[in-house]
Order: C-alpha cells, then sequence, then structure tokens
C-alpha cells in the first residue's frame, strides 16, 4: 500500500496512536482519581467531563483559524509540549497535596489538543495523494474508534496497575514521545490566506463557504445530524434499563456491541473507499438511520435492539470516514483548517442541544417520543442531501 511507503502519513499515524493512548489514559485514570478523592462526588465528576468538553465547543473553529495562519509543525509541537510540561508540573502538585491541579492540567491538555488535530489535517491534504486522501482518512477514523473500545481499558489498568503518581509520569512520556516525532516532519510553509485578525478569518469562512455550495450543504447536514445523535447516544442507558428491563449493568455489553459496530464501519469503509463515488450513498445510508433509531428506540426485545445498535453503529463508521474524505477533498489547504474547525463546532453544538433537550423529552413524554424525534432529525438530513442533490448543488461529488 502507497500510504504505508509515505513517511509523512505513517509519522502522523503513529503519532496519533501516541496521542490517543495518552488522552484514553489521562481522561479515565483522573476520572478514578477523583472518585477515590472525593468518595465519588457525582459533581466532581461532571465538573471533570465539562472542562474535557467545553474546549471542543469554544476553541475548535478559533484552533481551525490558528492552524491555517501558523507553521502546523510548529503548531503540533507546542500542543504536546505544553501537554508534557503541564503533566509534569501536576505530578509535582499532586504530590504536595494540591488535588485541585488536576482540572487545570486536564483543561490545558484539553484545550491544546484542538490546535493540534487541525494543523495534522494540514500535512494529510499536502503529502497525501489524492487517490489515497480516503485510505488515510478511513484509517485515522478506524484508530479513534478502536480507541472508544479499547481505551477505557488502557486507562483502568494503567491507574490501577501503577497508580496515579506513575500514571502521570507514563501520560507525560507519552506527549515527550509525540513531541520527538513530530520533529521529524518536513518543516514547511504552507501557503495561506493573509487577514487583518481572528474576526476577518472567521468572515473569510464564511464567505468561502458562500462560494463552496457543497460545503454550506454540509454544514447545515451536520448540525441536524448531530442534534439527532445527541438524542439517542444520550439515552442508551435508557433503551437498556426501561425499554429492555435490564439491570445497569448490561449497558457495558451494549455499548461494547456499539463499538465493534464502528470498528467494523470503519474497516468496511477502508476496503470500499474507492467505490464510495456516489451522493446517493450518503443520504441512503442517513435514510437507513432513520429507520433503524425509529426502531431501537420503540423495541423492547433486547436482541433485536443491540442488533440495530449495531447497524447504526457499522453505518456509522462508514459515514465518519466518507464524510470527512468529502471534506478534505472539496476544500482548498488554504481553509481547511477553518472549515474543519468550523464543521466540527457545528457538530459539538448539535450534540449538546440534542443531548440537553433528550432528557427533558423523556421527562414529559417517553423514549420512544425522543427517538422519534432522532428518527425525524435523520429523515430530514437524507432529504436535505437528496434536495441538494437534485439542484447540482453537491456537484464536486459524482452523481
Amino acid at each position: 500500500m502507497n500510504l504505508i511507503k509515505n513517511r509523512v502519513f505513517m509519522t502522523i499515524l503513529i503519532t496519533d496512536i501516541i496521542q490517543q493512548a495518552a488522552i484514553w489514559i489521562r481522561n479515565i485514570a483522573i476520572m478514578f482519581f477523583i472518585m477515590d478523592a472525593t468518595n465519588g462526588d457525582p459533581l466532581a465528576i461532571s465538573s471533570l467531563n465539562f472542562i474535557e468538553f467545553l474546549p471542543m465547543f469554544l476553541l475548535t473553529f478559533i484552533g481551525g483559524i490558528i492552524a491555517d495562519k501558523y507553521n502546523p509543525k510548529r503548531l503540533m509541537l507546542l500542543g504536546d509540549s505544553f501537554s508534557f510540561i503541564s503533566f509534569i508540573i501536576l505530578g509535582l502538585f499532586i504530590k504536595n497535596g494540591y488535588i485541585g491541579a488536576i482540572f487545570i492540567a486536564t483543561l490545558i491538555s484539553a484545550i491544546v489538543t484542538q490546535f493540534s488535530y487541525p494543523a495534522s489535517q494540514k500535512y494529510f491534504k499536502e503529502y497525501v495523494d489524492e487517490d489515497n486522501i480516503d485510505g488515510a482518512i478511513g484509517i485515522s477514523q478506524l484508530l479513534g474508534s478502536l480507541f472508544c473500545v479499547i481505551g477505557p481499558f488502557i486507562g483502568s489498568y494503567f491507574y490501577f496497575t501503577f497508580g496515579m503518581d506513575k500514571t502521570i509520569i507514563i501520560i507525560a512520556a507519552l506527549f515527550l514521545v509525540s513531541v520527538a516525532l513530530i520533529f521529524t516532519l518536513p518543516s514547511k510553509e504552507f501557503s495561506k490566506i493573509e487577514s487583518e485578525g481572528l474576526l476577518d478569518d472567521v468572515k473569510l469562512t464564511f464567505k468561502y463557504l458562500k462560494k463552496k455550495p457543497i460545503l454550506m450543504v454540509f454544514t447545515k447536514m451536520f448540525l441536524i445530524l448531530s442534534f439527532a445523535i445527541g438524542i439517542a447516544n444520550n439515552l442508551d442507558i435508557f433503551l437498556v434499563t426501561q425499554r429492555l428491563g435490564l439491570d445497569e449493568s448490561f449497558y457495558q455489553f451494549f455499548s461494547g456491541i456499539a463499538g465493534i459496530g464502528v470498528i467494523v464501519g470503519g474497516g468496511i469503509y477502508i476496503s470500499i473507499s474507492k467505490k464510495l463515488n456516489n451522493i446517493k450513498i450518503l443520504y441512503m445510508l442517513i435514510g437507513v438511520f432513520a429507520f433503524t433509531v425509529f426502531f431501537e428506540g420503540y423495541s423492547t426485545i433486547a436482541w433485536l435492539t443491540m442488533s440495530l445498535q449495531f447497524i447504526d453503529n457499522v453505518i456509522g463508521g462508514i459515514l465518519s470516514g466518507y464524510v470527512m474524505s468529502i471534506i478534505t477533498k472539496t476544500t482548498d489547504q488554504e481553509y481547511l483548517g477553518k472549515v474543519n474547525g468550523l464543521t466540527s463546532t457545528v457538530m459539538y453544538l448539535g450534540i449538546m442541544i440534542g443531548t440537553l433537550l433528550s432528557g427533558i423529552i423523556v421527562k414529559v413524554s417517553s423514549i420512544v417520543v425522543a427517538f422519534s424525534i432522532g428518527s425525524i432529525s435523520f429523515a430530514l438530513c437524507a432529504y436535505l442531501l437528496y434536495n441538494a442533490s437534485k439542484k447540482g448543488l453537491l456537484s464536486d461529488i459524482k452523481d
């Protein structure tokens, strides 16, 4: 495979694996540490989750703008260097009993991640041939899905085997190894769009979207799609306890099936990515979502619900790689960070709204109604793409 011979791609891939491992060990180990330190205080845990999620929503777009404005290699080096330094300092604080410092270190690490990812995507665009972009993104997405399954186990293993002090050193060492690998990337000055500041960059991004109808359509699609995902994903535990009448402990198997589904979907995408050149495939797969999500919420049969959950996540794994590939191919390199940042921010917004409303809907109505709203949202998303295709707005993709 040409990608294996591509030194830049392999370097980015290995650093991604190292960073994913470090982030999962960080998240899980810190969660257990806070639980032990606060006797399982739910407010402390929710605060930690909020700190991890907030930078994703607030800074992803800004991170994309900065990735387009400054040298991506330097941003990646600064990001992992800050993570390394923050965890070294954290270790010293914890050793002296300053447990609250863990929130600050987590916040710093979560913030710098929002600048590193869009910077690495620019290397994909510049150094991976267009014919291989599908496979490159598919492999990257598959790794992310894999860590969603194995990440909690890895984090738990390190925390309970080595304790928090040594685990912090391991996390810092992983970020340091990543820094060393990033140093080997080519030092290249990427072409960029000159602007007068952050607000000007924001205006330029929206002007660019207006010139690229496909990206405008996809941004709207992301908002609707992520809203539906926010509703469905947030209520999985209630499917287990309310609709299926099973114990909460069964949720881990339910979640495991979902994770395996995403991995299978990612594998399928890699193997068929070169044949995915028809927009009909995209809106048909989202249309299937509309049916599976509805019956997933309606079902009271465990094997049927789990089968639908598996199908949902297989489709999700395929769609994730396909959509990212389309965006990368159709976006000019100078705007790739901005566009990725904006679409990711829109996704986080949709998920936040869907997550918030899901609890309200279940409280005033039922879980079936909540999943029905999610199903309608998926159907609306499929119609949006179908209508845009008929109007010729998606001409960059073969019909």
